[in-house]
């Protein structure tokens, strides 16, 4: 007989569940929830199946094609043991990597922010690591690509990455945090300073939280700045972040 707690699993009725529009309520009703590694698989093939099938229209209505989720053949250990299945990033044209089927404004949608932003990056996007959210060192760290594609262009002459440039970080309630961005052993470049006060403000976590960044230069004063936007998934191992190798068929 089964229980009613068991009714109320994320998993429960995936098999009859033909509804897309029903899943996604589901899916969004427990975006911001811990789950145990066993539901959060259940949960994460069930929305694999269900985002199969959904296209994405951009509110700028930008030619952003929508985005899937790739699952290569899992890969085997020593001694003939599996190991996880590997979720890459990816995403068909332009812009940057995003897991899942998410693909955030051009600009970061923060009212007090609307007349405020001059020149502003794409957005690209973050999965938190142990050192990202760890007390002693506590600092984010972001892809080299990133770096070079969306924030060099918008740097200006006399501004040091290696003596560090501050900047000015927002969440997405346009509270504002005092940061240095910088460059670590001429190969990091890494958010330190209030990054700490941020993390912990946002209750931030390693593996399950994505930060989405935007940079941009502020209109009335030209400086630096970040915006920052997290969601939390039920993902409890790091992600490698891989552009798909096109393969030539003769």
């Amino acid at each position: 007989m089964t229980s009613q707690e068991d009714r109320e699993e994320p998993g429960y009725g995936d098999g009859e569940m033909t509804n897309g529009t029903e899943g996604a309520y589901l899916l969004l009703f427990l975006k911001h929830t811990i789950l145990n590694p066993v539901t959060a698989r259940d949960l994460e093939h069930m929305k694999s199946k269900i985002l199969s099938g959904i296209e994405l229209n951009s509110p700028s209505r930008s030619k952003r094609k929508a985005l899937r989720i790739q699952e290569p053949e899992a890969p085997r250990a020593a001694k003939g043991r599996i190991l996880p299945r590997e979720l890459q990033f990816q995403q068909q044209e332009g812009g940057g990597l995003f897991y899942g089927n998410y693909a955030p404004p051009d600009l970061p949608p923060i009212p007090s922010l609307q007349y405020l932003i001059q020149d502003c990056s794409k957005p690209f996007e973050k999965q938190l690591t142990c050192s990202d959210v760890k007390d002693d060192q506590c600092r984010l760290s972001m892809n080299k690509e990133d770096v070079e594609n969306n924030i060099l262009p918008l740097l200006r002459n006399g501004e040091n990455l290696n003596e560090g440039i501050d900047v000015t970080t927002y969440d997405m309630a346009g509270n504002e945090y005092p940061m240095v961005f910088k460059i670590w052993a001429t190969k990091i470049h890494v958010l330190t300073g209030g990054w700490k006060t941020f993390c912990k403000d946002l209750g931030l976590v390693e593996n399950q939280d994505f930060v989405t960044l935007w940079v941009f230069r502020h209109v009335d004063n030209g400086g630096l700045c970040f915006a920052i936007h997290s969601r939390r998934l039920p993902v409890f191992e790091p992600i490698k972040k891989k552009r798909p190798i096109r393969q030539n068929y003769h």
